[in-house]
């Protein structure tokens, strides 16, 4: 119990920083800074930009701390697929299992939002509320002095799940949204942007005309699945695994004085704007409140029983077993496998949402639920987690 206090500020200040964020969104919307013209505009630069840009350059991360005696050596990609490879398909159970949980919140949901409510189970906040948590979790236990990870850092490990979890996300999240043949004759073809990007049409295409033709099924997949923050995906994995990361990033000195430093850079602050800019658009979208009538109470309290109760717990039953597949009993690394379960849902979700034709209001009321319990709920996983890991009979220490 004496952990309790720590983990409980972790968590805390790691929901204080959205809070933060999102409060300024509701307060730009209630003021008339953030329009519903600007809204759609930031909804589609973050898609399109700031998602690609963060998904891209956290895959090829480095830390460039050379100036420090504890730097942590930048391992090769390949050791890093090799020593976290479990992280790395890992995903593939975490999303498999939301989808199911998902699946049955939906037929209490609305009609309009059956597909919106699987997305909002499945898919979880992976990057921002991660890393606040694993930082600030490490640094308590390292001060605490004997805590379960102490001697070595899990944000080393949290790449190696990031690798594939987005290239999930947007691929299978933009097809659960994809609408049914019967709900793309309801749905009616959005008024040009006054952005001045193109508005996507009723089966997903892409184009600026009023012809659109349906694609085939298999062009039509790979239409809704190809999308940038997915792109961007493949594309840091390939540039991972060639020579072409060690010109981007230093790899060696670890100096940041690799040739093509600055253009990894400038992407690197561009996936920086992702994360508190889909915060302000879930501020925007929450600045009403929670709407009820868009999503019964009983809905949003399943969607954040589900997602943050059920799921936590039975993906601590298949860590149990994953523990005993394979070798590495490092404890850091099976909290990333662990922590990324217990987060509310990722805020891009909310963007996927609007782009798939489901109900935005439904959308925003499930995460400003579940953002009313994380601090409790997210305290009581962690301090789940933290005894599970410092069990012998759950984690063996005689391997580490």
């Amino acid at each position: 119990m004496a952990l309790l206090f720590p983990i409980l500020l972790a968590s805390l200040r790691a929901i204080g920083v959205a809070v933060t964020v999102i409060f300024a969104g509701i307060l730009a919307t209630r003021f008339k800074v953030l329009t519903p013209q600007e809204h759609s505009c930031m909804s589609k630069l973050s898609m399109k930009v700031a998602m690609p840009a963060l998904v891209f350059s956290r895959i090829l991360y480095c830390n460039q701390c050379a100036d420090r005696e504890d730097c942590p050596r930048c391992a090769p990609f390949s050791e890093i697929i090799s020593s976290s490879w479990i992280l790395f398909l890992l995903p593939l159970v975490v999303v498999a299992l939301g989808t199911s949980l998902g699946r049955a919140v939906a037929e209490l949901a609305p009609s309009n939002f059956r597909r919106g409510a699987i997305c909002a189970v499945a898919f979880g906040n992976s990057t921002g509320m991660p890393v606040v948590l694993l930082t600030v979790v490490s640094q308590s236990m390292t001060a605490f002095g004997n805590g379960p990870i102490g001697h070595t850092d899990p944000l080393l490990h949290l790449p190696a799940y990031l690798m594939l979890y987005p290239v999930l996300q947007w691929g299978i999240g933009t097809w659960l949204l994809t609408p049914t043949a019967d709900e793309e004759i309801t749905l009616t073809i959005p008024p040009p942007s006054k952005c001045g990007l193109k508005e996507p049409r009723i089966r997903g295409i892409w184009c600026g005309g009023e012809d659109a033709f349906p694609l085939g099924p298999c062009r039509q997949a790979l239409q809704h699945a190809l999308v940038p923050p997915v792109v961007a995906a493949l594309a840091g994995l390939l540039v991972a695994l060639s020579p072409f990361r060690g010109i981007l990033v230093d790899l060696a000195g670890q100096a940041n004085d690799a040739p093509l430093e600055w253009l990894y850079d400038g992407i690197f602050k561009l996936g920086d704007a992702a994360v508190p800019l889909n915060l302000l658009l879930l501020g925007s979208s929450l600045s009403q409140g929670a709407d009820l009538e868009a999503l019964p109470l009983r809905v949003g309290m399943a969607i954040t029983f589900c997602k943050m109760v059920v799921m936590p717990l039975l993906m601590s039953f298949i860590v149990y077993g994953l523990i005993r597949l394979v070798e590495r009993k490092d404890p850091a690394m099976w909290l990333v496998a662990l922590i990324v379960t217990c987060t509310p849902t990722a805020n891009n979700v909310g963007i996927m949402a609007h782009l798939g034709g489901q109900s935005v209001e439904s959308m925003a009321t499930a995460i400003f639920i579940q953002y009313i319990f994380a601090p409790m709920l997210i305290a009581m996983s962690l301090t789940y987690f933290m005894w599970l890991l410092s069990c012998e009979w759950y984690l063996p220490t005689s391997s580490v």
